[in-house]
């Protein structure tokens, strides 16, 4: 007896809690073989049947029945015997295995009947007893809901025609119940994931970067990110995704994904000049500027001479041309008529010969007229003394794009309309400087 006890206690040492009942998994069927030794005989054959039948209650503990039959020799009499127990179970908790497969041991108590005889076995006949049982065996994991079974008890009898006894069990058991299909603890009526193994938290789906999204919602799943970004990371901080930021290492700014040192419009990662504002064209660079005056050489009409942004790199307006504009900017015309004189005529041309020199000089050519008559007439007379002018410099080679014409009727007067003298210079065409072709 204390061999068999010690078997067991080896038993239980060896064994783990992979295997067990639980809530969601709360039947167990065994089926097996049994060998009986009773106290004065021989230990028998294994035979069959050995079953079990048991359902979890709570926190590892269950309740069942064990039934088993057999036949034995005591004083060289043959008997027939089985034994039905109803039983209190408690699976034992532990994390080892026993050579690399997992397994689930257990213990129990319980009372119940046996019967030894040779005629009547009958249940009350003079050859049934009772008395309580002790086992503990262990259930080793072959896959999710199938184990093999290693078995022992011992059974205190003392009543008449009745004998104590050690059971060995082994067989195979069924665990089965509400169903776990990926064996992730969480029924299938619950698994929201029900064939991937998951998290209970997460209702039974996996979260495969444990940054709290499960798989199906995360769209960077082996990549831990935050919920805001639907489970993918920010590296830089800035608000965008990685899988949405150009520039995932370097923050942005001004609610733009990438960073843009000098304001240019060109991000970082692309200007070849991050701290200098320079042309797309140019790859972020400053453009070539001989004369440093700011205007690039691409459109600096004086390139090699400082000039002014407002004269397109030249400088400012020669004195020639001021003094031409001061002296001879006004073209006076006689009453009702655009015609221009020979004296007139000549210093235009003189002027021509100014803006060949100075070709970055534009101008505005803006032609009045006075009072007199309607003033629908006078516009059109002012549009075309302005013409007129500007027709005689083109005729002298100046470009057309270089002069612009406005006409303003009696508007804009600088002279008195009375007396005669002083209203007729306001029949007249002005010249000036057009800084902004």
């Amino acid at each position: 007896m204390k061999n068999h006890l010690a078997v067991i206690a080896i038993i239980l040492c060896f064994s783990s809690t992979i295997y067990s009942q639980t809530e969601d998994n709360p039947w167990l069927i065994g089926v097996g073989f049994n060998s009986v030794n009773a106290e004065g005989s021989e230990t028998t054959n294994y035979r069959l049947p050995s079953l079990s039948l048991s359902r979890y209650i709570f926190e590892n503990f269950s309740v069942g029945l064990n039934y088993s039959e057999n036949d034995i020799v005591v004083s060289n009499e043959e008997l027939y015997y089985y034994s039905i127990d109803g039983i209190v179970k408690y699976n034992i908790p532990n994390d080892s295995k026993v050579l690399g497969v997992d397994a689930d041991p257990y213990v129990y108590a319980g009372y119940g009947i046996s019967n030894y005889g040779e005629g009547d076995v009958s249940l009350g006949s003079l050859n049934t007893s009772y008395g309580p049982s002790f086992g503990a065996g262990v259930n080793f994991q072959l896959s999710k809901n199938i184990a093999l079974n290693t078995g022992v008890s011992y059974k205190s009898l003392d009543e008449k025609n009745a004998y104590s006894n050690l059971q060995h069990v082994v067989g195979i058991k069924f665990n089965f119940g509400k169903g776990d299909s990926d064996g992730d603890s969480v029924p299938d009526k619950k698994d929201h994931c029900p064939d991937l193994p998951g998290l209970i938290e997460l209702n039974g789906c996996p979260d495969s970067d444990a940054d709290g999204i499960k798989d199906e919602d995360d769209k960077c799943p082996n990549t831990a990110g935050l919920i805001s970004m639907s489970g993918c990371p920010d590296s830089d901080g800035d608000g965008f995704s990685d899988p949405n930021d150009p520039c995932p290492k370097m923050a942005g700014i001004d609610r733009k994904p990438c960073p843009d040192s000098d304001g240019d419009g060109i991000t970082d990662e692309f200007d070849s000049c991050p701290n200098d504002i320079g042309s797309k064209s140019n790859g972020g660079c400053k453009l070539p500027d001989l004369d440093n005056d700011g205007v690039p050489n691409t459109i600096d009409m004086c390139p090699n001479e400082l000039g002014s942004e407002k004269f397109s790199g030249c400088p400012d307006l020669p004195e020639s041309i001021s003094y031409y504009l001061k002296n001879y900017g006004e073209i006076f015309f006689e009453f009702d008529s655009y015609k221009l004189n020979s004296q007139q005529e000549l210093s235009l041309s003189n002027l021509s010969k100014l803006l060949k020199r100075y070709n970055y000089i534009n101008l505005h050519i803006d032609g009045h007229s006075s009072n007199e008559g309607d003033s629908d007439y006078n516009l059109f007379l002012s549009n075309k003394r302005s013409s007129k002018v500007k027709e005689k410099l083109i005729l002298d080679g100046i470009r057309d794009e270089r002069l612009e014409t406005r006409s303003f009727g009696e508007d804009n007067p600088d002279y008195a309309n009375n007396p005669i003298s002083e209203r007729r210079k306001n029949r007249r065409v002005i010249l000036s400087v057009n800084r902004n072709p």
